[in-house]
This record gives C-alpha cells, sequence and structure tokens, in this order.
C-alpha cells in the first residue's frame, strides 16, 4: 500500500480550488470537441504533474473505447489505439465505471498479462471513467509523473471528480453543437419550424440543467478534498474509543452521538458529489418514520432554542423506500422552516399515501417567502439567508433527490403568513420490497 501523501498535502485549499476551477472552466469558451478534451488534459496533468495522459471517448455502436487525444505519448504509440471493455488499464476501468490507482504495473495481479510500452517511464498509472448517471462517455489515464513517484490512494477522489466534470463538458460541447446545427438547418426548413423551436428549448433546457450540476461540482469537489481525509481520521479514532469504552456506557452515548454526526457529513458530502454527477446514491431501504425520528433528533437543540413546537401525523401504511436520501429531504426541509419560524412557532409533519403517492407535507408559521423568489428557490446557491446561515444548497439537493425518486416538490407561501412544502413520491416502483 503506498503512503497517504501526495503533491494534493502541499496545496493551500486556495490554489487547489483554482487549478481545479480551471479544469471545470473550459468549456465556457472552448466550444469546439477535440480542444476541449485537450485543454482538459493538459490542466488535469499539469494538476498531477504527470508527463504523459490519454482520453479516450467510448463508441457505444462498435463497444470500444477510441484514442480522442494523448500528450506525452510518442507518435508511434498513437496510431489507431482502440480498447475494448475489460481489455487493459483502460479497458477495465470502463468496465467497472470507477478510477483505479496502478502502483506498479509488473506487479499488478489485475493486469498480469498486460505488457506496458517501452516508452513508459515509470510503472504507475491512475485512470478514471468519465461517466454521466451509469452512461459511459470514456476514460482518462495519467502516467509518468515529473517526480518519477506513484499516485497515490488520496488522489482517487480528486481524478474522480475531475473526470466527472471532462464527461459533463463534453456532453455540453455536443449539446451546443446539435443547438447550432438545428439552427443551422431551420434557417433552410421552413416547415419544419415549429418541431425544431421545441428541441430547441429542450436543449437549452438541457444545457441549463448541466450547468447547475458542473456549479455544484466545483463546491462538491472543494468539499471531497477538504473534508473527506480529517473526517476518516476522526472516524476511525472514534471507532477505537468505542472499542475502549465498552464498560462506560455515558461516554459509549457521547462516542456514537459523534459518529451520528461524522457519518451525517460524510453523506452530506457524498449528496454533493451524486448531485454532481446525477446519480444515485445506494440501494438500501429507509423507513420514513425512523429517517423522521433522526432527523428531528438532528435539529433538536434548534427547536429547544426557539421553543418551537413539533406536531407530526405520519400514517402506519406507509411502505418502506430506496434510501436515495430521503433524511436528507426532512433535514433539509426542517431546518429551513427552523429559520423562517420565530419563537413559539409551530411546526407541521404530515405523511400518508394515497392513489398510491406518498405525500409528505411539512408546513410552518414562520415569515414566509416572498412571491418574487419562489421560482428561484430551488436554484443552486440562491438564498435569502445570511452568508452565516446558509450557502443556498439545501432545497437544491432535496429537489434533485425528489427526481430521483420520480417524484415532485411543490411549495405554497405568504409573506409573514408561513410556508407549506408538500413531497409527492409514487410508491409503485419506489417500494424497497420490489428492488
Amino acid at each position: 500500500m503506498a503512503l497517504s501523501r501526495s503533491f494534493l498535502d502541499d496545496l493551500s485549499k486556495e490554489e487547489f480550488l483554482e487549478k481545479v476551477n480551471v479544469v471545470c472552466s473550459l468549456v465556457d469558451y472552448i466550444v469546439d470537441e477535440q480542444g476541449l478534451l485537450t485543454s482538459s488534459l493538459e490542466k488535469t496533468m499539469r494538476l498531477f504533474g504527470a508527463s504523459r495522459g490519454s482520453i479516450f471517448i467510448y463508441d457505444e455502436e462498435k463497444g470500444t473505447l477510441n484514442l480522442k487525444v494523448s500528450l506525452g505519448m510518442e507518435l508511434s504509440d498513437r496510431d489507431g489505439i482502440e480498447k475494448v471493455l475489460g481489455s487493459g488499464i483502460v479497458g477495465k476501468v470502463a468496465e467497472l465505471k470507477r478510477p483505479i490507482i496502478v502502483e506498479d504495473i509488473s506487479k499488478d495481479k489485475r493486469f498480469k498479462d498486460y505488457k506496458a510500452r517501452k516508452s513508459y517511464k515509470t510503472p504507475s498509472f491512475i485512470c478514471a471513467p468519465l461517466i454521466i448517471k451509469d452512461e459511459l462517455v470514456g476514460v482518462i489515464c495519467l502516467a509518468d509523473k515529473y517526480s518519477d513517484d506513484m499516485f497515490y490512494e488520496n488522489e482517487l477522489t480528486l481524478i474522480d471528480f475531475l473526470a466527472s466534470q471532462i464527461a459533463l463538458n463534453y456532453k455540453r460541447v455536443n449539446l451546443y453543437k446539435k443547438f447550432d446545427t438545428m439552427v443551422d438547418e431551420s434557417k433552410e426548413l421552413k416547415y419544419r419550424i415549429g418541431q425544431i423551436d421545441t428541441e430547441k428549448k429542450t436543449l437549452k433546457k438541457q444545457i441549463y440543467v448541466q450547468e447547475k450540476f458542473a456549479t455544484i461540482g466545483k463546491l462538491a469537489g472543494g468539499i471531497a478534498h477538504e473534508f473527506n481525509n480529517p473526517l476518516d481520521g476522526v472516524l476511525r479514532y472514534t471507532n477505537l474509543c468505542l472499542e475502549n469504552a465498552k464498560d462506560d456506557e455515558v461516554v459509549r452515548g457521547y462516542l456514537l452521538e459523534i459518529k451520528h454526526g461524522l457519518n451525517r457529513m460524510i453523506e452530506i458530502v457524498r449528496s454533493l458529489i451524486a448531485c454532481s454527477r446525477n446519480e444515485l446514491l445506494g440501494n438500501e431501504t429507509v423507513e420514513l418514520k425512523g429517517a423522521l425520528s433522526n432527523s428531528i433528533k438532528n435539529v433538536q437543540s434548534d427547536i429547544l432554542n426557539k421553543d418551537i413546537a413539533i406536531v407530526h401525523e405520519i400514517a402506519d401504511d406507509i411502505p418502506a423506500l430506496p434510501n436515495f436520501g430521503l433524511e436528507r429531504i426532512l433535514d433539509n426541509l426542517l431546518r429551513n422552516a427552523i429559520y423562517a419560524v420565530e419563537d413559539k412557532g409551530e411546526i407541521k409533519i404530515k405523511a400518508f399515501v394515497s392513489d398510491n403517492i406518498l405525500e409528505i407535507v411539512v408546513s410552518d408559521t414562520g415569515r414566509g417567502i416572498a412571491e418574487k423568489d419562489i421560482k428561484s428557490i430551488f436554484e443552486p446557491f440562491f438564498t435569502t439567508k445570511d452568508i452565516s446561515k446558509g450557502c443556498g444548497l439545501g432545497l437544491t439537493i432535496v429537489y434533485e433527490i425528489v427526481k430521483c425518486y420520480n417524484g415532485r416538490i411543490n411549495v405554497e407561501s405568504s409573506v409573514s403568513e408561513g410556508t407549506v412544502f408538500t413531497v409527492e413520491i409514487p410508491v409503485e416502483g419506489n417500494n424497497g420490497q420490489d428492488q
């Protein structure tokens, strides 16, 4: 196992975010596929200190990965490179759809039949899939660090995040290209104006959504880099303390509360990264009553400080749901309601199943939302709170999780009269027993 230290440990938070932002923002001024891939690879190699790299794009029709751009590779190595799923490092990453590190290719049992080209200077590789919502777009592979050092495990999160951003940017360029082509065709084919107008609006909406994900992705990458390693260390020592505090129930209770809070922080990071990649989080199931109990427990101190009355009516026939983030929905809606309610206000939570639809209604007696802000509350980073109270991602995450359930969320509010959020989730197809 390689040591955990890498070049990332020498970067300040500002330097790291600046370098990551350079890769994420390339699509803002590069509109051709080849130029985007070349610049993305160049900036990523520079960030990792690699002198050799390549990007392969997946051809779904042929089922092959074709080399689209390479840097630091000899001309004789570039001609006609084509990989199949499962073959070599690139093919294995594409098949597994997850990033991998090869410390020494000559000693790695996963690639015992693989022979690296003689032109490689070092035996270490890092490789990640370009994917969007489990759809394989391609693979990025880096090798030959300038320092002749190997790649490290704590660089996996960064290469995985950057790969997802490159995939999003590549898709956005394709959408722009398709959009431009459709505009040109509309000038020649007048009889298709109506149909093209509809398609243009759809494409614009898709581009807007991709921009949302890219924006959240920038934040997610920074959080993952800043929080993951410290959180892992604190969680590890908390578990050690639990093992050595078996006879002290009071201390164990405190430690379990700490562990629960750490796990919530880890889940928040996972939620942000999943939101940026537009993917689901897991296959476990969750009971609504248990999720609500945890959510209320998480905000208990805020409830007591404001002397807020919590009233909940939860039907007994609500089935278990896949755990795509139900507790995160309740957490964020409750926190928003608590923020809006003045002292001695009231928050009601109702949940019931009607016509195969689970309805979750969270209402409060708070200050309400201005009519001009209603349409913007689910947009990333939109907030009416002070900067110290929130960054405007809570309702964005709620909206994305509700979409994972194929559901919808509605809001009704009047200034000084309170707010009502209604989440509707189809039970059929979301029942945990059917998964």
